[in-house]
This record gives C-alpha cells, structure tokens and sequence, in this order.
C-alpha cells in the first residue's frame, strides 16, 4: 500500500541535522516524509510540493522553474531513495518512542502504539467507538454492539440484501424514464405533423381503454398547441401514464378537422385518479397567459360525450327535416284554405235554369191570337 503524509503525521527525525544533504526537501529543507519526483527529476516532500503549486498562479518547479508542472504529474520517489530514508531512526510523537527507524514506523502506528487512536472490533456491526489502543480492552468488555453480534450481523445482511433490491429498481426506474423521454421526444415530433392530430372521433376510441377516472379532458386550447408544452405543464401535479408497449405518452391533441385555426381540445391520462382529480382542482378555469386562454378542466368521460354529440347530430338533423318540412306544409295549408274559398263562394246559375225560368214567364202570358187570322168554318 502506498505511503501518504499523514502516515508520518505522528513521525519525527531523530538529528536531523546529520542527514544526508540529497535526502532534504529543498523547500521545507527537512528530510523527506512522503517523497515525490517531478517531470524534471526534482525530488520533494509531496505535502511541500503541493502546497507550492496550490498558492503559486505560475506552476512551475522551485529549482528550475520549468513549466508547466501539474500535481498529477508528481509521480513516487525512486525505491533507492526511499530505502536510504528507510534507515534513518525517528521518534513517535504519540508515544514518545524512539527506538524505531522510518520503514518500521507505520507497523508501530498501526499495531502497537498504546496511544493511537483506534475503533473498536464491533464496527462492522456499527459500534461508532474510538479510542486509544490502551482503552480498546476496556470497551470491549462491555460493548453492547459486541455482545448483539448475531442478530445485528443478520440485520445489517438482510439490510445489504434489501439495498441491492432497492438499487435494481432504482435502475429499472432510470431505464424507464429514459425509454419515456424517448417516447415523448418522438411524440412531440409526431404531435406536429398534421397527419397524426387525432380527430374527435378517435377520443371515444381511444378512451375505451382507459380508466376515465384517470384521465382529464382540456378544452379552450389554442391551435398553436405542442405536446411538450401540454406535457410539460400538466405533469407538475401527477405522473402522466407511459405505455411501454406502444410506446406512447398519454397525451393527445384533438384538432378541429373543420377549421385548423380554432380553437382545440386535448386528453391527459394520469396513472391514478388521484393526480387527475388534482389536475382538475389546480387548473379547471385558469388563465394561462402564455397561451392567453381560460383552461376548462374536467374528468375525462369520452363515451358520454360521444353520445351528446351524436344526439345533438341527431337533433340538428330533425330540426333540418322540420324546418324543411314546415315550407311544405305551409303550401298544402295555402291550397287548401284556396280550395275552401273555391268550394264556398256562390256558384253562377247554369244556362239550364236560366232556360227553366224563362219558360216559367211564358206560361203566365196570355195566348195571343192575331187580328187577320180566318175565322174557322162550320
């Protein structure tokens, strides 16, 4: 394992004036710790070096100045430098020991300094103890974490166990909202194009399927519309359902087929009545000035308002007959009020009755017999 500067945080030089001249630091001018070689084969104490190029704005090497010099260019001191420090005698601080030499230190540190600190055994059952080497006998004998090994060791595995679930879901969870991102970016590409706008007839279709408790009906849309703005706006308050089969987003634009330019609807599937009945609550009637509309928010019920619709066609076609009918009945009232007047005005005599009176007169005239005519004989 690789030495670091705090390993030989606790570490002193015992005469450290009797040291050799190549193995001092040249900017601390103490023997080396931890030491570092830079690309120009300059050696110095790791802590030293970095600090020089951490506080300077120029980096570059204290001897020869060459730039750049980046700490991670630093790279271990050569094993024979190393093994000359390793000879040299030094002190621990903790405890005051100076019978040791620099590449026995760390064991000392590690496992056999009274006063350094250390955990207790427990801790990999949570025991958060820590204390010096010399109190650890103590703590033991009455560590609580200790004595209920078994049972928290099963219910820290157990633990692990459910965290391994918990981040394959978690993973699943990410794979799916990336496969609905996708979706939604490909159907707000589709959303576009004026070849897939659902009509109002694909509504009931669609909806059949649904749960209309769970979906919400939009109404007062502008046509301008887009399906990232609709989706972005009305996930806010609940998760909109993503069918994985389809690969489809539950939103749905319905375009007016009879004017482009006017005003339409659109339907939001949720994945729970609940963030559909918030849905409603939170935007049923509010002015979304970006869009400059008041929203008409309602539970979505398709079947029903296919229904309205057809009996408002059916009703708009018996108001045409009736309207067309109601001309011709007003005709055949006219020819019949004309025959009525026909059939009662007074009939004009006929030129039999006028013969029958005439004859009627003669009768009551007197014969008349002329004065010339002969008398008749005997």
């Amino acid at each position: 394992m690789a030495e670091t500067s705090c390993d030989f945080e606790f570490m002193e030089y015992i005469n450290e004036s009797s040291v050799d001249p190549n193995l001092i630091c040249g900017i601390c001018h103490k023997p080396f710790k931890d030491p570092v070689c830079t690309k120009c084969d300059h050696t110095y104490g790791r802590e030293c070096i970095t600090h020089w190029l951490t506080n300077n704005v120029e980096n570059f090497c204290p001897v020869c100045l060459s730039q750049p010099l980046l700490v991670n260019d630093l790279t271990q001191a050569s094993r024979p430098l190393r093994c000359m420090l390793d000879q040299l005698r030094v002190r621990c601080t903790l405890c005051n020991r100076t019978d040791l030499q620099r590449g026995n230190f760390l064991e000392h540190l590690n496992k056999t300094c009274p006063n350094a600190t250390v955990a207790c055994q427990a801790v990999d059952v949570k025991c958060p103890w820590k204390g010096r080497r010399d109190e650890l006998d103590n703590h033991v004998s009455t560590c609580v974490f200790e004595t209920l090994r078994p049972i928290l060791a099963s219910m820290i595995a157990e633990n692990q166990q459910l965290m391994k679930q918990v981040q394959k879901h978690d993973d699943e969870i990410k794979e799916l909202k990336s496969k609905m991102s996708q979706g939604a970016t490909a159907a707000a590409g589709d959303s576009d194009n004026e070849s897939d706008t659902v009509s109002v007839s694909g509504f009931s279709v669609d909806g059949s399927t649904q749960k209309e408790e769970d979906a919400i009906f939009i109404r007062n849309l502008p046509a301008t519309i887009k399906f990232n703005d609709l989706f972005d706006y009305f996930s806010k308050v609940g998760r909109i359902k993503y069918d994985v089969r389809r690969q489809k987003v539950g939103v749905f634009i319905f375009k007016n087929p009879t004017n482009k330019d006017g005003r339409c609807a659109a339907k939001v599937i949720y994945v729970d009545k609940e963030s559909a009945a918030a849905a409603v609550a939170e935007y049923n009637q509010r002015h979304v000035p970006q869009w400059n509309t008041h929203l008409q928010v309602s539970i979505s019920n398709p079947k029903k308002s296919t229904i309205r619709d057809s009996e408002k066609a059916n009703k708009g076609e018996s108001t045409g007959m009736h309207h067309e009918a109601k001309p011709k009945a007003e005709s055949e009232k006219a020819s019949n009020q004309s025959s009525n007047a026909t059939n009662n005005a007074p009939r004009s005599e006929s030129s039999d009755e006028r013969n029958k009176e005439f004859m009627n007169k003669n009768r009551r005239r007197p014969p008349h017999h002329p004065k010339h005519a002969d008398k008749s004989t005997n």
